[in-house]
């Protein structure tokens, strides 16, 4: 037997893993639900969704083992996280990494395995899935894309349970009274004192997982004409239905701000120049497709948007490099014709 090797880049790995807030959490229901799926598809008696710690291999799912975990030396799940490629085992018991491995030789008698690395945000290979029976078997083609159809799916259901305990702290620091300072009443987006209450835990947040900062700075078009032809009470409902469109447009986890007047903004996490012009350029299609629904009539409106990124390190205290950026890159969409993007 072959014990299952440390990789290298291990005390980065076990932080992003430390990240994800899944350790010795209880089960998810959409977790075990998409496990069944997986389980039956592929015929198996057995299916995990594993995370390797320093010397165990946890399981977040399970069906075919009561065992909540167990050694990571001797996993064959500790094997797979060594590579992005899928680890398949035919037969166990003429593999010499496995042929004497307890698993193989006691209960569950592991014959057949197929496994792939599960990954946590920042790419770090933090746990696998996979299914293996006691009855060798080759892998087909067809379960070769499944396996990396679940992972992406186990992926997402992991990315969702992080936001999920990030919101509930979220809450739980805030207090009721103090949101309830940090929003706009009118359009329930966060305020600016919001976004220098928030900055430092998602600059930290950032550091921790690799990520980059990102600022949207939006001034919708021609406000002062809308408040002029269709009166406050108009801007007010255009303002309003700016809050909705934004919060439809972004992400669960960006922070979608109203910083005064007509101007929006967007704090958000990303990992590339790439995935903000994608969530910048949604956030302008999402008011310009289809006109706003007034009380005298619809209206068609606008927003012009600038943009800039950062490492976390970069920004200083409140942000003000970063927000004077985007702000520069605002002016720029503005006098170039409105209604678009523009880097900063």
């Amino acid at each position: 037997m072959i014990e299952a090797p440390i990789p290298a880049g291990e005390e980065q790995r076990l932080a992003a893993l430390r990240s994800m807030k899944l350790l010795d959490t209880p089960p998810d229901p959409h977790i075990d639900a998409l496990l069944r799926i997986a389980q039956r598809l592929f015929g198996v008696g057995s299916a995990l969704v594993s995370l390797i710690d320093t010397d165990r291999q946890w399981f977040k799912a399970r069906i075919g083992t009561t065992s909540l975990e167990g050694p990571r030396n001797i996993s064959f799940c500790g094997h797979t996280i060594l590579s992005e490629d899928i680890l398949y085992v035919q037969d166990a018991l003429v593999d010499e990494r496995f042929v004497d491995n307890p698993a193989v030789t006691g209960h569950p008698h592991i014959r057949f395995y197929a496994g792939i690395a599960l990954h946590a945000p920042d790419g770090s290979r933090t746990g696998s899935f996979c299914v293996h029976d006691p009855v060798p078997r080759e892998l087909t083609g067809v379960e070769r894309e499944a396996l990396s159809d679940f992972r992406e799916l186990f992926e997402a259901l992991f990315v969702a349970h992080q936001l999920r305990m990030d919101a509930a702290w979220l809450q739980d620091a805030l207090g009721q009274a103090e949101r309830r300072a940090l929003i706009d009443p009118l359009t329930q987006l966060w305020n600016r004192q919001a976004l220098h209450a928030m900055l430092p835990a998602l600059l930290s947040r950032a550091e921790r997982e690799g990520l980059k900062v990102a600022f949207i700075y939006g001034d919708l078009d021609h406000f002062k004409r809308i408040n002029d032809e269709r009166g406050h009470a108009g801007g007010d409902q255009v303002l309003i239905q700016s809050g909705q469109r934004m919060a439809a447009a972004i992400r669960p986890h960006d922070l979608a701000l109203r910083l005064g007047g007509e101007e929006l903004a967007v704090l958000a996490l990303v990992q590339s120049q790439g995935e903000l012009d994608i969530i910048a350029e949604r956030m302008r299609d999402c008011f310009c497709r289809h006109p706003f629904d007034l009380d005298d009539g619809p209206l068609n409106v606008t927003i012009s948007l600038g943009t800039a990124l950062a490492e976390a390190q970069e920004v200083v205290p409140g942000g003000q490099n970063l927000i004077e950026r985007a702000d520069a890159a605002l002016y720029v969409a503005k006098r170039e014709g409105r209604n678009r993007v523009e880097r900063g």
